[in-house]
């Protein structure tokens, strides 16, 4: 795509649109670098305030017994609200994204402007309280039997699939949390692992999808990787102790993998009757 306005390819970034018209446009209007500055700030922001959100959503499901997944595919339909960035689950992380909505939100505050810092704080209290929410499935999943003691395998140690960056991970901080509970935890990712490493060096780590599960009394998807999605689960599903999967990314085929014996929780989407405890 080629560009008029040397704005443009910033902008391109801000709004996300490929219509060089368009872009140009909304270049010409944040030609001066305070309205530049505020804009990125403010385009970062919003996806932080989407995904908390649609959490906070998933949380009212969970609490009334609905599913999240019909909700978020009910307002996609809607095109002034969109369902990209609405994928319930452990909350935002990153180098850049937890930093900006820190930057704006401080922002706001010192320009006097409470209500808008207000509802900034609002949206990183409830990133904030992700991994409790996790953590509050996953003991009801695990019903009768404490996370101390259990062998725990958590599937993704990167912020978000297609990375190896554990910067401000939610994967790595539910599955030190886990192991903070007295859980034995094992970290699987596709490409993070030698930094997950680096970062925490005190969890046991390993490549291998499949080996991952051996032995183990619950698996935790923690990070949405495709790996994940399409794993088979019949042919998985005699290598751990339990076939018991807490999906915390709603990223798999829950009927899928029931069906091939699982038993499987998702935040923000209600249990079988007869799969509410493995």
């Amino acid at each position: 795509m080629s560009f008029k306005h040397p704005w443009a390819k910033v902008a391109s970034n801000i709004v996300g649109v490929d219509d060089p018209e368009a872009v140009d446009e909304v270049a010409r209007a944040a030609e001066e670098p305070l309205s530049s500055a505020l804009a990125k700030g403010a385009a970062n922001t919003f996806l932080g305030l989407k995904i908390s959100y649609i959490n906070a959503v998933s949380d009212m499901c969970a609490a009334a017994g609905g599913d999240i997944a019909q909700i978020v595919e009910i307002l996609g339909i809607d095109p002034r609200i969109g369902a990209g960035g609405m994928q319930p689950g452990t909350g935002y992380g990153g180098g850049c994204l937890p930093k900006d909505v820190r930057a704006f939100t401080a922002s706001a505050r010192q320009l006097g402007a409470d209500r808008a810092a207000a509802l900034l704080r609002a949206a990183e209290e409830i990133n904030e309280d992700r991994i409790t929410v996790a953590l509050g499935l996953i003991t009801r999943a695990l019903g009768d039997r404490p996370v101390k003691g259990s062998r725990i395998t958590v599937w993704g140690a990167a912020f978000k699939p297609g990375t190896n960056d554990v910067r401000e991970s939610p994967a790595l901080a539910l599955a030190q949390a886990l192991q903070q509970a007295g859980g034995f935890v094992t970290v699987h990712d596709p490409q993070a692992v030698p930094t997950a490493m680096v970062r925490n060096p005190e969890l046991d780590y390993t490549d291998n999808l499949a080996a991952s599960l051996d032995g183990a009394d619950l698996v935790v998807l923690a990070t949405e990787w495709p790996e994940y999605r399409h794993a088979n689960p019949h042919t998985l599903v005699n290598r751990p102790a339990a076939a018991l999967l807490v999906d915390c990314r709603t990223t798999v085929d829950p009927e899928l993998w029931r069906t091939a014996g699982w038993t499987v929780h998702q935040l923000g989407r209600p249990s079988p009757p007869n799969q509410e405890t493995q």
